[in-house]
């Protein structure tokens, strides 16, 4: 299971930087099945969905606390487009105490996320809840990129 400490800590954007590493030897045959079967339990934790707005308002509704920042995946790929995250309740506060995200009121952090309705938007799992909300961008996301590797992640 992908805690909040894996975020506060970094250790996300590590094993994101290595999941898309590996991702280039997929295609070998054997071992590229292997590498395959290895990032697909790696991502499993996180129980990827994509959701869209009406259901992302609900959660943003039903949370304690909310707070946005920059994807992670954007760290990886600073070139890429801007768009924002939305961490909700423990994922929030513990981000926010790292200096990663910033705190808003729930009608901001459904506007942040309607600023950017080109991108699709993931839910994921942390610590056993789902309180990630990530305006992804396809093109550098890890769950995009296994995708079209044929490691199908996304619910």
């Amino acid at each position: 299971m992908a805690k909040v400490k894996d975020y506060t800590t970094g250790k996300v954007l590590t094993n994101a930087k290595l999941s898309l590493l590996l991702l280039n030897f997929v295609k070998i045959p054997i071992i590229g099945f292997l590498i395959g079967r290895i990032l697909l339990k790696g991502t499993g934790k996180y129980e990827p969905k994509l959701i869209d707005m009406e259901a992302a308002s609900k959660l943003i509704q039903n949370s304690e606390k909310c707070a946005a920042g920059e994807r992670i995946c954007r760290a990886i790929h600073p070139e890429s487009e801007f768009t924002e995250t939305v961490f909700l309740d423990e994922l929030a506060e513990g981000l926010m105490k790292a200096g990663k995200a910033r705190y808003m009121e729930k009608e901001e952090a459904i506007n942040t996320l309607k600023k950017y309705p080109d991108n699709p938007l993931i839910l994921s799992k942390i610590s056993g809840k789902y309180i990630e909300l990530c305006r992804s961008s396809p093109g550098v996301c890890v769950y995009w990129n296994m995708e079209r590797c044929g490691l199908r992640c996304l619910e």
